[in-house]
């Protein structure tokens, strides 16, 4: 694709990446309240459909770089080398005024190392969560990121015990529109079991395998129910229909955030659904199979004894995980038919929820960054002309 340039005198020029449809969603409301800042912005770097439309010149296709798994990601060496090389030219090209990496810290991180080298002053949105995977690696940033953005509130005090400039701003979701305020309770919620398998096709494909063996077997024991997958943004219908076409039972809803709040129970791959369907005051079972080499360079690497957010922020079991060889159909439906069947287990587990919200702040994650951003900005411009 052709990248276009502004050549206005008064232009801010940022490169932005997120690397998953999740840091598309977040970047995009991040850029447009940087917009209303300064108005002549120009965007370049990687991105979906989310942050094109706020005016984004993506490089390359998000799908492309939607990868996970330290395996899957080394199978593609070469693509993520080549990438990196792209990414730098333009660095080293063209005046860019900020680097703004949105989580996907694997190659984010790598980036910013490039761009401090050539003076580019680097802000972090969505902090790579190396409280959970990567204390060893937590003194590097300090060298590669000017402003670390944080969506958690134990995240600033964390980084800046290690001498990261961090910032708590918010958490992204609050700003959902689709996320509500007050949640439906047990009895006003739809009987739908349903499913949330990742918003990638190597996860769905992976997944599939443990959803239909669940599906199944539910289907017997709870015959009065019905059973949903959420669609990714990402990805076309018809792999869905392809996909599900020996399970036409199973229905394909576009929107997830309203699937999570009328379902009475989810199954879900970790990740930023597992905070979506806490907001959302859907009890849930967690879950995740990768590759084995995946999975044990993870396990070596995890620092928590928790891997779902939901249990993370509460730094206690609030829903059960079942990862690679525990997460069997018959644990998933027990823990389900545990839920459902139990009023005042329901009950518990959504009053868990609400204290989660509690801990994320209040609304205005995406402004409070775009502020951030403005103030370091112009902090750098009259450093400048001091100097």
């Amino acid at each position: 694709m052709t990248v276009r340039y502004n050549k206005r005198k008064n232009l801010k020029k940022i490169f932005i990446l997120a690397g998953d449809p999740s840091g598309d969603n977040h970047a995009s409301k991040l850029m447009y309240e940087i917009r209303q800042l300064y108005p002549y912005v120009q965007f370049i770097g990687i991105g979906g459909d989310k942050m094109q439309k706020q005016g984004l010149d993506s490089i390359v296709p998000l799908n492309e770089i939607s990868v996970t798994g330290m395996w899957e990601v080394a199978k593609r060496i070469l693509f993520f080398r080549d990438l990196l090389n792209k990414c730098r030219k333009l660095f080293e090209t063209e005046k860019i005024d900020l680097f703004l990496p949105v989580d996907y810290p694997g190659f984010n991180l790598k980036l910013a190392e490039d761009a401090k080298k050539l003076n580019i002053p680097v802000i972090y949105y969505i902090a790579p969560q190396l409280w959970a995977w990567g204390k060893n690696r937590v003194k590097k940033i300090s060298g590669r990121v000017n402003l670390l953005l944080a969506v958690f509130p134990f995240e600033e005090k964390f980084f800046r015990d290690y001498g990261i400039n961090a910032k708590f701003t918010g958490h992204p979701l609050l700003d959902d529109e689709e996320i509500p305020v007050d949640f439906l309770n047990y009895y006003e919620r739809e009987k739908i079991i349903s499913f949330f398998p990742g918003s990638r096709l190597q996860e769905i494909h992976r997944h599939l395998p443990l959803i239909s063996d669940i599906y199944t077997k539910l289907k017997v024991i709870l015959p009065g129910y019905r059973f949903a997958m959420a669609k990714s943004n990402s990805i076309d219908i018809n792999k869905y229909k392809d996909i599900l076409k020996n399970y036409p039972d199973i229905e394909i809803w576009n929107d997830s955030k309203k699937l999570m709040r009328e379902s009475k129970f989810g199954i879900i791959k970790t990740g930023t659904s597992n905070l979506e369907a806490a907001l959302c005051g859907l009890p849930f079972s967690m879950f995740y199979k990768t590759s084995s080499l995946s999975y044990q360079i993870s396990k070596r690497l995890i620092n928590l004894p928790y891997i779902s957010l939901v249990n993370i922020l509460s730094n206690k079991f609030v829903v059960h995980e079942y990862i690679q060889n525990d997460a069997t159909p018959e644990s998933i439906i027990q823990d389900c038919l545990d839920k459902i069947n139990n009023f005042e287990k329901y009950d518990d587990l959504q009053n868990e929820f609400i204290n989660i919200r509690k801990l994320l702040g209040e609304k205005g994650a995406a402004k409070n960054a775009a502020m951030e951003i403005k103030n370091f900005l112009e902090n750098q411009v009259m450093e400048n002309k001091l100097c």
